[in-house]
């Protein structure tokens, strides 16, 4: 019996280890404040936007959008588009 809860004990251990270390966003809080330091927005439409952008892109692209570090042109647009359509679908609600 001891068996099956050290088993559990370790299982869990290892999934709070891979939730916290993995799937924890770092950039979300700096979008969501820089995006709050635009003109004409709401808390709830930054939040909105940075779901959405964190949607599509992953923490290092994310990383790179915010220091504008993109170089890539094909990179680029991909990244106007997606804020365009981000923004455009967060105004509706």
């Amino acid at each position: 019996m001891y068996k099956v809860l050290i088993w559990i004990s370790v299982v869990s251990l290892g999934v709070l280890a891979v939730k916290t270390q993995f799937l924890t966003s770092s950039t979300y809080g700096p979008f969501q404040e820089g995006c709050m330091k635009g003109n004409d927005v709401t808390e709830e439409r930054c939040e909105c936007l940075a779901k959405y952008v964190h949607k599509h892109f992953s923490d290092n692209e994310v990383k790179l959008i915010m220091s504008n570090r993109a170089t890539d042109p094909a990179f680029r647009a991909k990244v106007e588009e997606v804020v365009y359509l981000g923004s455009q679908a967060c105004a509706a609600e």
